[in-house]
């Protein structure tokens, strides 16, 4: 059983909306979603919890995908969708995403939970499995809101700008931290790329949130 298992099992017994469980979708992709054209409405979400965005996309008559390491999650989003959706229980660092498929891949508060090369073969397999001009909407936590994350308070320093906390239901687990011009040098294959800072937002307040294209 995962980490973020046990978190999904939690939750769904009465425990705390942790993170960026709760209901509420992020306003930018909300937004993101609303103003871009898609050629074939055909979107891959790379930790896709419970559903909720998903869920929103299918009302925008997109066909929906996703993977995500919690098989409790995993279920509850089959239950929210049509039988359509592919939906995997899989390691996000290990799953090798279909070439050339997708016209949209996103992940929220996800990718970030590993070492940084981890991450970047991540972003490189999401590169390589966008269809030509497909998308991409990414949120990667800001290097400085590192010291202002309750649980990362006296935290494991694992170098680089990877901290893991020592308390709360992620302890023990990697999370990695960005500068902008790392966030760039990660991007640096897609085009028109866009680098915001949230850091006023309630639900992934100190992240960067990155827009792209193939």
């Amino acid at each position: 059983m995962t980490i973020w298992d046990k978190i999904y099992k939690n939750y769904l017994k009465g425990g705390p909306a942790w993170a960026t469980i709760e209901g509420r979708l992020l306003p930018h992709f909300v937004n993101f979603v609303k103003v871009n054209k898609f050629a074939t409405k055909h979107a891959l979400e790379i930790g896709c919890g419970l559903g909720k965005y998903l869920v929103f996309l299918k009302e925008f008559g997109f066909r929906t995908d996703g993977i995500d390491s919690s098989q409790t999650a995993v279920k509850a989003t089959k239950a929210n969708l049509a039988n359509d959706s592919n939906i995997i229980n899989a390691n996000m660092f290990e799953y090798k995403i279909p070439r050339n498929k997708y016209d949209l891949i996103f992940s929220i508060a996800t990718i970030h939970h590993g070492l940084k090369p981890s991450v970047k073969k991540v972003i490189d397999e999401i590169y390589k499995s966008l269809a030509p001009g497909g998308k991409v909407f990414i949120t990667l936590p800001d290097i400085e809101s590192n010291r202002k994350w309750q649980t990362f308070i006296n935290d494991k320093d694992l170098g680089n700008g990877v901290f893991a906390p020592v308390r709360g239901p992620e302890n023990g687990l990697p999370h990695s931290f960005y500068a902008k011009p790392e966030v760039r040098d990660l991007f640096g294959n897609f085009k028109t790329v866009k680098i915001k800072l949230d850091n006023r937002g309630k639900i992934v307040r100190g992240h960067w949130i990155i827009t792209g294209e193939k």
